[in-house]
Formats: C-alpha cells, structure tokens, sequence
C-alpha cells in the first residue's frame, strides 16, 4: 500500500476546500492508498509538514489549495525525490492551469494520486522559492490588497484590479540581466516560469515550468483604450503581441524598485528595493 500525505488548505475554494477531504479519502481508498491529511494551520505550515512528509518516508505530498498553497508545500519539498501533486482549489491556479492539470476537484486527486512526476525548473525571489510568477509594481499591490479583502475567487481579484488599474503610478525600476541594465517607468515586472497569473491570464505565453529558463515581463502602463486591448491580449495568450511587454530570457536578473512590495505566486511579501531574482534547473518533482 502506497503512503501519501494531502496538505489541505481551510481557507481555499472560498472556504470551500475542506469539503473535498471526502473526495480524496474515497478516491485513496479505491487506489489502495493509505492519506494522512493535514489542515494549514498558519503561515509556513505547508513547508513544516512537506518536510515531516519527507522525514517520515511517504510516497507522495498533495497540496489542494491555490498557488500560495502549493508554493508553501513544495518549499518542504525542494532536492528531494519526493513528488508533488497539485490540486487546484484556489482563486487562480496558475500554476495548475499552465500544466494542463484538471480543474475538478475528482479528477485532480485521481491525477495526484497516480500520475507520473517529472522535474520542474523552481524561481527564487531574494532567496523565497516559486515555481509559477512573482511580480513587483501593480500585480504586487493587488495581491496584497485581496489577502487583505474578504472577497475571495476571480471576482475579488478582478474587482480590485478595476479599482486600481486607472489610477495605478508607474514605478521606477532598473533592471540588469544578461550583462545590460535598462532603467525605466512601469506598471509592473513580472518573473514567469509558467505562463499565466491564473484564470486564464497569459501574461507570458512562451513559459514553460521545465526548459531551463525564465522570462522577465517588464511591462509599462498603456492609455485607457489600449489598456483594454492589452487585457483583451493577456486572456487570448497573445501577450507577446503587446508593445507594452519587453520579454528578457534568463536565468537571473537584479531589479531595483521604487516600492517594496512583492508577490509570489499570488502570496503577498515584503521583498525591498533590491530584488535578485533566479531560476534552477530540475529541483522539484512535481506530477502531471
């Protein structure tokens, strides 16, 4: 009998997520799979019982939560043999999406249970692991704005970001990667590994989370009518179409900003003005 340990996120699903313990413990108990399921606790638990996980021999770590979930979960998780699965119950699911994971609950403990791991490129923010994107400027401020608001899903996100969008500064940044520096006023800097925020949106459509590379999105802030085009852009994955995205391929990049917010994969941080931003081959195993 195969042994697993599903992290499972209270909060995810819009409070909804632990409902879903009975899908997993049913479709365990048909693969003849023995689940410890935990609950989050509080900041950084993921990680704690990733590790415990790890410590104690089991197979197989699930996170079933959003992108912030899943980020904490594979931090317990890097240089290990241990795979991750990934069940998207989150506002965005990202990372979920760019793997063409399922989106049903169901479906999604029967891939994580069963399907075969591969390894995934992992991005580090001043040295704070993600394996989807980080950004600075706007997408910063938003996601510190919705873990703040008590509205959760698409809907809170997209109501906060119609809120700010119009009124949102440029920030001033200075970007050096691959031996140039370009200094310049922008809405955001987004680091990719995968290619979109979540809920369909595209912001770097040639991502991929295992060729060895990152793409550095530095995008400035548009006029109202081609800001609604850009959006148009983003949720039909032509991004790249957008004079409004500079793309910089690499593997590390130096940003200094204005601000001192940041985000990874959706979680809201402190991050400061200077910013080293790197990505590493194959660390994690994650299934697909």
């Amino acid at each position: 009998m195969k042994r697993m340990m599903l992290i499972l996120n209270p909060r995810s699903g819009k409070g909804h997520a632990p409902r879903y313990r009975e899908t997993a413990e049913r479709v365990a108990a048909e693969l003849d799979i023995a689940l410890d399921v935990r609950a989050i606790e509080r900041p950084a638990h993921g990680k704690e019982l990733a590790e415990e996980a790890v410590r104690t021999g089991l197979e197989r770590v699930i996170s079933a939560g959003g992108d912030g979930t899943m980020n904490s979960v594979a931090a317990g998780l890097l240089n290990t043999k241990v795979p991750l699965g990934v069940v998207a119950l989150g506002s965005g699911n990202g990372y979920a999406r760019s793997l063409g994971l399922p989106l049903d609950p169901e479906e999604g403990f029967r891939r994580a249970f069963t399907g075969e791991p591969a390894q995934m490129d992992v991005c580090f923010l001043n040295d704070i692991p993600f394996l989807g994107t980080a950004g600075i400027g706007f997408d910063a401020r938003v996601a510190h704005a919705f873990d703040k608001s008590k509205s959760r899903g698409m809907f809170g996100y997209a109501r906060i970001i119609v809120k700010d969008i119009l009124g949102a500064p440029p920030m001033r940044v200075v970007v050096k990667a691959n031996h140039e520096t370009t200094e310049e006023k922008v809405l955001m800097v987004v680091f990719c590994n995968t290619r979109e925020f979540g809920n369909g949106a595209e912001i770097s459509p040639g991502s991929r989370p295992d060729d060895g590379w990152a793409e550095v999105r530095v995008v400035r802030k548009p006029g109202f009518f081609p800001l609604i085009k850009a959006f148009v852009q983003i949720y039909t994955g032509k991004a790249d179409k957008s004079p409004y995205i500079t793309n910089i391929v690499t593997r590390n990049a130096t940003v200094w900003q204005e601000g001192s917010l940041a985000h990874l994969d959706g979680e809201p941080v402190e991050v400061g003005h200077e910013v080293q931003f790197r990505l590493e081959p194959k660390r994690l195993w994650v299934v697909r």
